[in-house]
């Protein structure tokens, strides 16, 4: 019968004991996000003698960094549970696998959580540009006088100036003849130039596709916006071919402007990009639309196949 009791008292007591040991358990809101998107970790730690002193991220810094991590709650009590919240952001799509954070206790007592698992997958993309958000203006702060004191402090430092040398005596003035300003080259001559290097280093080649269109688009809108003096450079592609249609740009090369940019378009901002036989075709109809609304006559033979 003693044996019986003290077998009784030794599981009892051994039961307290692993009730009374601290938990950590690492709980998402949600196992799947787009790129981009929020999500909240929730830490629980139960049976703490005190509130817990920090959640070490080392293990997760290989896959999400501290810079990903937006905000964190305090520490709330309920019970014997403690619990703390996190704003993570993750922007590339992957299947995570989380390892257990470490959480330091007060008593010097490391506590690991279990394992999660997120999927982030890619933002979806609708098949026109027109459907990507609009960008956001900037938000402006509301303007102050001390806003415009360094120009006040500029227009007294000028009038200073000019008070001074006007009471000193004038030099005689040397009559200097500039040399005449060298001749401007033409804003075809540039893009063409722009267009053979960059078909020279053909950066698809090395998987560089989005800097390849990236560059063609800036390339071509850059040229617009000299020749033809509309803000390419700042309207989408939707813009920008009304402007074009008030000026002097040829209308049969609207179409095929319009289709390599929009293909640059769908590679930068869309991550879809053409096939690869595509891109050398890109490049020779950028270089047509060029020679063709210029009024370049060719004369070499890589652009008399054009």
């Amino acid at each position: 019968m003693f044996y019986k009791i003290t077998v009784f008292l030794f599981c009892l007591a051994f039961s307290a004991a692993l009730s009374a040991q601290a938990v950590a358990n690492a709980v998402l809101n949600k196992t799947t996000v787009e790129t981009g998107d929020t999500f909240t970790l929730r830490i629980l730690v139960h049976n703490a003698p005190a509130e817990p002193l920090k959640v070490d991220f080392a293990a997760w810094a290989p896959l999400i960094t501290t810079e990903n991590i937006l905000s964190e709650s305090p520490w709330s009590r309920t019970g014997r549970r403690w619990q703390r919240e996190y704003t993570l952001l993750v922007f590339d799509s992957a299947q995570l696998a989380l390892p257990s954070l470490k959480v330091i206790l007060r008593n010097g007592e490391k506590v690991l959580t279990n394992t999660v698992n997120l999927t982030v997958s890619p933002t979806p993309a609708g098949t026109e540009v027109s459907d990507a958000e609009t960008i956001r203006d900037i938000t402006r702060e509301p303007t102050l006088w001390t806003d415009y004191w360094p120009w006040a402090a500029g227009g007294l430092a000028l009038v200073f100036l000019l008070y001074f040398f006007r009471r000193k005596k004038p030099k005689p003035v040397q009559v200097v003849v500039a040399a005449p300003p060298p001749p401007q080259v033409p804003p075809h001559e540039i893009t063409l130039q722009q267009l053979a290097a960059l078909e020279q280093q053909k950066p698809w080649k090395n998987g560089k596709t989005d800097a390849f269109y990236a560059d063609l688009s800036m390339i071509l809108r850059t040229y617009l916006e000299r020749r033809f003096q509309v803000p390419a450079l700042e309207s989408t592609t939707r813009e920008i071919m009304p402007l074009l249609k008030k000026t002097d740009f040829p209308d049969q090369q609207s179409k095929i402007l319009q289709e390599v940019l929009y293909q640059s378009d769908m590679a930068k901002f869309a991550q879809s990009p053409p096939s690869e036989q595509a891109h050398e075709k890109n490049l020779h109809n950028a270089r047509k639309v060029v020679m063709a609304s210029s009024g370049f006559v060719p004369t070499h033979p890589t652009y008399t196949n054009l």
